[in-house]
């Protein structure tokens, strides 16, 4: 089972810098308290663990969250690595932005499995590799959006000197592209997918999220972030910028 080195560290001025566009950002907080309300959704009790959490804001939504990253930080309740953890009957694990970033996906499907209590569930939110999806991201974001590099076995290498690694193909990669043959996988380790939504449009990037300045007022964020969530899925699927995955493990 691959583990995250001891040497690992943070950079915690980054993550303080993200707390500051947070707070001065009502936009900001609308958009992720609608992803996080929407994640809520799924969930049927309240031993919840996040995986990925850094600054820990999902606690402001869910209060009962027990927030972790790759090491122990001020912001988050605990270290916890994607491939080991801790096996506490946990009825919901959820994960922001964190499958994209995981060099051996499926070592950490089965870390969850083993983690979840019978009907526990694993709830994600990704970058979607739509056909807007891949162009916005393509033109502002530093990140590859490329499910044509993303295949079986499923484990990539590390692509930068730091030892890091990221696609925001891989939702689109794994549970729309390859679904057949994932959604297999996923059933011999006792998990079965239970729902693949798209969402988001323009909402969100004119938060600027955490980096860049809010390009719209609030208000008029809060009220297109409304309208998008009454797109169908058939225009979403050639729109959006996230997805929403739900897995559940089997009795």
């Amino acid at each position: 089972m691959p583990s995250i080195e001891n040497k690992l560290t943070y950079d915690l001025s980054h993550l303080e810098q993200s707390q500051q566009k947070w707070q001065k950002s009502n936009a900001l907080q609308f958009v992720y308290g609608q992803f996080y309300k929407d994640i809520q959704k799924e969930l049927s009790s309240e031993y919840v663990l996040e995986l990925g959490s850094g600054i820990g804001n999902g606690k402001e939504f869910i209060p009962e969250l027990i927030t972790s990253d790759i090491i122990k930080t001020p912001f988050v309740d605990r270290a916890v690595d994607a491939y080991n953890i801790p096996e506490e009957h946990w009825s919901a694990i959820i994960a922001l932005d964190v499958l994209h970033h995981l060099q051996q996906p499926f070592a950490f499907f089965e870390s969850a499995t083993r983690a979840l209590k019978p009907s526990g569930r694993i709830v994600m939110i990704e970058p979607a590799a739509t056909p807007f999806g891949r162009l916005f991201y393509g033109l502002f974001h530093e990140e590859p959006i490329i499910p044509e590099k993303l295949q079986a076995p499923y484990e990539f290498p590390a692509d930068n000197e730091k030892g890091l690694f990221a696609n925001m193909g891989m939702g689109v990669a794994l549970f729309k592209r390859d679904k057949f043959q994932v959604e297999k996988q996923l059933n011999k380790m006792g998990l079965k997918l239970i729902s693949l939504s798209w969402r988001d449009f323009l909402a969100y990037p004119l938060t600027g999220g955490y980096s860049g300045p809010t390009l719209a007022p609030g208000c008029l964020i809060r009220g297109m972030m409304n309208i998008e969530s009454w797109l169908p899925q058939c225009m979403l699927k050639m729109l959006a910028l996230r997805m929403v995955i739900v897995l559940e493990k089997q009795n």
